[in-house]
């Protein structure tokens, strides 16, 4: 109960009253509706963006601003490739998507401390999930604010082996709106996306926020989150990515967690409140002989697991 009074708290605040928040709320339920014309919809997200939220910079569009049938559409939009050059050296591990760093960091063993104060157990962040091999590793938070590219990439050529969904609130992710005594983090809805590379395994976890219930994918899946309880997926076939590759999308603003596993001579490019872009380095880890290779997983669970 305590949880749910904060979630509506945070969201009052945030949006300047309760009504605000219930106007910002009936908005989210109506982002899907097509806009019928190029004019009006030009109108509309100019009033969005530059009047609510920062101003989008529309020479990056994938497409000209009017184009976008729904704010949906433009939520989830895609930037020009060369408006994101990849960083692609070998051993460089990418930012996964436009952001602001919130933190960065190593692990002391299986707990990450944010500069706010609030700690995390690898097993509260990775519900679900095998957290062992990520002991004493790296890790950064990204935000994402609701005028960034809402799309996220591979930051390593990869294998995507296994999907965790773990239901939760939606309590704001918004680092001033974050307090100890409500770990949003590990409290909200969040989908746990493994992979494993040459330079070892990583894992992306997707934090739903206040308004964000969907997220999508580019590719035919099979997984079917449940709505009340942990639900793994292994991949039969683990999918194959490159570093800079769409896998996945936040249907607004919110959170991406990157740990990796750990790399004593590991090198962080990353700053506290930095700007970022996806494609940006992230962090560089020193790469073995065969860089190119995809290690081999052992596991033998396969398909999905509740």
């Amino acid at each position: 109960m305590q949880v749910r009074i904060e979630q509506f708290r945070s969201a009052r605040r945030i949006h300047g009253g309760t009504m605000k928040m219930c106007a910002a709320a009936i908005g989210v339920k109506l982002a899907k509706v097509p806009i019928p014309s190029r004019r009006l919809r030009t109108w509309v997200y100019r009033k969005v963006y530059g009047g609510k939220y920062m101003a989008l910079q529309e020479n990056q569009l994938e497409q000209p601003l009017g184009e976008f049938r729904s704010l949906n559409a433009l939520f989830t939009r895609g930037v020009r490739a060369e408006c994101r050059p990849l960083s692609t050296a070998p051993g460089r591990l990418l930012c996964p998507c436009d952001s602001t760093v919130q933190d960065v960091g190593k692990l002391d063993q299986d707990r990450l401390l944010t500069v706010k104060g609030t700690e995390y157990t690898l097993d509260s962040l990775l519900a679900g999930v095998d957290a062992q091999p990520f002991a004493d590793g790296r890790f950064a938070i990204f935000f994402l604010s609701p005028a960034d590219c809402h799309r996220v990439f591979c930051p390593y050529d990869a294998e995507l082996v296994e999907m965790t969904h773990v239901p939760g609130r939606r309590l704001l992710v918004h680092p001033p709106y974050q307090r100890k005594e409500f770990p949003v983090f590990s409290l909200n809805e969040r989908v746990i996306l493994r992979f494993r590379s040459a330079i070892g395994s990583f894992v992306l976890v997707m934090v739903a926020g206040w308004g964000v219930g969907n997220i999508s994918y580019p590719y035919a899946t099979t997984f079917k989150p449940k709505k009340r309880k942990i639900t793994r997926y292994v991949l039969p076939v683990p999918r194959r990515f490159e570093a800079g590759d769409w896998v996945a999308t936040f249907g607004l603003g919110s959170t991406v967690i990157l740990i990796t596993e750990p790399r004593a001579e590991a090198v962080s490019y990353l700053k506290r409140d930095q700007t970022m872009r996806y494609g940006n380095p992230a962090f560089l880890f020193p790469t073995a002989a065969n860089d190119n290779a995809v290690v081999v997983d052992t596991a033998s669970d396969e398909g999905e697991i509740a």
